[in-house]
C-alpha cells in the first residue's frame, strides 16, 4: 500500500486529508481561531521541514517536522510499504520523514518521488504552496520557489491596488480608519475564489465596490509569475516559470547531450491552470491533471534516483538603469532607420531630437517609425532593449494621432506584458498609461499600473520612484 504526502491534499487508504487538519485536530485547536501568518506556517509546512521552532502555539513551540509527526498520528502509517512524495521534497526533507515514520512508527518504508511514476517522455510539474518541482524524462531537475501561494498574493494585491484606485480611496486613509488589512485579506480570498474557478466576482462593501473578471484579466495578471519566455531565448538566470521551465530543458541537453524528448505534460497539484496555457504554448504536447488519489493507483516506471538538481531563486532584478554612451547626434528618419539597423546607439540621441517635432506630418511620420522599431526590436540584445525604451519615452512626449493610436497600443500591450524588461523601461509604459489614460482605458493597459505596482512592491528603487509609480497609478484610475 502507497502513502503520498503532498500539498494541499496527501492521500492514504482511507482517502485525501490535509496535514494541517489533522495536527488542529491532534492538538484541539480550531483552524479558524487562529491567525492569518500561523495559518500560513501550516500551509507552507512540507517546504520547511528542516526549520526549527517553526511554530508557536498554545503555549508550544513546534519543530516543522513535528507538525508532519503529529498529522501523521491519524493516519495508519504501519500499514503503507510505500512512501510517495513530491519532486521538491527531495534531499533533506526526504531524510527527516523517513527518519520520521522510522523512529516514531517503528517503520521502514520505500520511498519514491513523483517523477518515477511516469515514463521518460513526460515532464512532471508538481505545484505545492511555495515550491515547484520540474521533473524531466524521469529525472528530477529543478526546484523552484513559486507555488500558490505566490499566485493568490500577487492576484489579491492586484486587485487591492486595483480597488484602492478606482475608488479614489488611499493606503494611509485605509490605515486610518483600520480597515487595510481587513480589506487586503478580502482580496487574497476573493481571488484565491477567482484563481480557483469558484467565482468571477469582486465584491468590497466596505468601498461600494463590485466588478466581474473576465479570464483574460486573470491571464495578464498572473503574467510576471508566468512569463513569456520560449525556447531558444538566452536565459541566464530563472525568474518566472516559463523562464524557469526553458532553463531546465537547457540544463537536460547540456547534462545529457540530448534534446528531451517530451510527448506528455503531468501537472499535480491545486492550482495548476495557470501554467496550462503557457506550456501548450512553449510544448505543443498534451496536458494532463493528475488528481493525487491517482498517484497511487500508478506504477513505478522508472527507479531513477540520481538527479542533477538545480535550486532556482527567483531575485529582484533591482534598481536598474539602461546607461547609453555614445556620441550625441541629430538626424532625420533615414538616419534613425540606418542606426537601428546597425545597433548603433547613436540612433537613441536622433530619437530624443526628433520626439520634441511638433509638426503633424512629421510627427505621424516619426511615430509610424517607432511602430516599427518596436515590433522589430527583441529583447536578446542590450541595445535593442535601449531602443525599445527610447521609444516608449518618446510615444509618451508625443501627441499621438488618433489614427495610429490603436497600431502604438497594439505594441506598447506586447511589450507591456513581458515582465524581463527593466524597470526603468516599466516606468516609462506607466507613465504612457498615465498621459493617455482616458484612451487606454477598455484595453489591456488598463491592468498594467496596479499591477505594476505589485510586481514591484519588492524590487530596490528609489522613494522618488516609489512615490511616482504609486501616484500615476491612482491618478491613472482617477482620472
Amino acid at each position: 500500500m502507497r502513502l503520498y504526502l503532498g500539498y494541499p491534499y496527501s492521500v492514504g487508504s482511507d482517502g485525501k486529508f490535509k496535514l494541517k487538519d489533522n495536527f488542529l485536530k491532534e492538538v484541539g485547536i480550531d483552524y479558524s481561531s487562529i491567525p492569518i501568518e500561523v495559518k500560513k506556517k501550516l500551509l507552507s509546512v512540507l517546504d520547511n521541514l528542516e526549520k526549527r521552532k517553526y511554530l508557536f502555539i498554545k503555549e508550544v513551540f513546534y519543530d516543522a517536522i513535528d507538525i508532519v509527526e503529529f498529522a501523521l498520528f491519524g493516519v495508519e502509517v504501519r500499514e503503507y510499504t510505500e512512501l510517495l512524495l513530491p519532486g521538491y521534497l527531495y534531499g533533506k526533507p526526504t531524510f527527516l520523514i523517513r527518519n520520521l515514520i522510522r523512529e516514531t512508527f517503528g517503520k521502514k518504508i520505500s520511498v519514491y518521488y513523483d517523477f518515477n511514476l511516469f515514463e521518460k517522455e513526460a515532464l512532471v510539474i508538481n505545484v505545492g504552496y511555495t515550491k515547484t518541482a520540474i521533473s524531466v524524462g524521469g529525472k528530477l531537475l529543478n526546484v523552484i520557489p513559486l507555488g500558490e501561494f505566490h499566485f493568490i498574493d500577487l492576484f489579491g494585491s492586484y486587485l487591492f491596488n486595483r480597488i484602492v484606485g478606482e475608488t479614489g480611496t488611499s493606503n494611509a486613509q485605509l490605515r486610518k480608519e483600520g480597515i487595510r488589512g481587513e480589506i487586503l485579506d478580502k482580496c487574497r480570498a476573493q481571488g484565491a475564489r477567482i484563481l480557483f474557478k469558484r467565482s468571477k466576482e469582486v465584491r468590497i462593501e466596505e468601498l461600494n465596490y463590485f466588478r466581474e473578471i473576465d479570464e483574460k484579466e486573470v491571464e495578464l495578471a498572473l503574467s510576471p509569475l508566468v512569463g513569456k519566455s520560449a525556447y531558444g531565448d538566452f536565459i541566464e538566470k530563472p525568474f518566472d516559470f516559463s523562464s524557469s521551465l526553458i532553463y531546465s530543458l537547457y540544463k537536460f541537453e547540456e547534462l545529457f547531450k540530448e534534446r528531451a524528448k517530451i510527448r506528455k505534460v503531468v501537472l499535480i497539484g491545486r492550482l495548476t491552470e495557470p501554467f496550462k496555457k503557457r506550456l501548450t504554448e512553449i510544448l505543443p504536447v498534451n496536458v494532463f491533471n493528475i488528481d493525487e488519489v491517482q498517484l497511487l493507483e500508478e506504477e513505478v516506471k522508472n527507479r531513477n534516483f540520481k538527479v542533477s538538481l538545480i535550486r532556482s531563486s527567483f531575485s529582484s532584478k533591482g534598481k536598474e538603469k539602461l546607461q547609453v554612451k555614445g556620441e550625441k547626434v541629430k538626424g532625420d528618419l533615414r538616419e534613425l532607420r540606418f542606426y537601428f539597423n546597425k545597433k548603433d546607439l547613436k540612433g537613441l540621441s536622433v530619437i530624443e531630437s526628433l520626439s520634441e517635432g511638433k509638426d503633424r506630418e512629421e510627427v505621424k511620420k516619426f511615430v509610424y517609425e517607432l511602430i516599427s522599431l518596436l515590433k522589430r526590436s527583441s529583447y536578446k540584445d542590450e541595445r535593442e532593449i535601449k531602443y525599445i525604451n527610447h521609444s516608449i519615452a518618446a510615444l509618451t512626449k508625443l501627441e499621438v494621432p488618433e489614427e495610429l493610436f490603436q497600431k502604438v497600443l497594439k505594441e506598447l500591450e506586447r511589450h507591456a506584458f513581458n515582465w524581463r524588461l527593466p524597470a526603468e523601461v516599466q516606468m516609462n509604459l506607466l507613465f504612457f498609461c498615465y498621459r493617455n489614460r482616458e484612451r487606454v482605458k477598455g484595453s489591456s493597459l488598463e491592468i498594467f499600473p496596479s499591477l505594476l505596482l505589485s510586481k514591484l512592491r519588492n524590487t530596490k528603487l528609489s522613494e522618488g520612484e516609489k512615490n511616482f509609480i504609486r501616484t500615476a497609478c491612482q491618478e491613472f484610475y482617477r482620472g
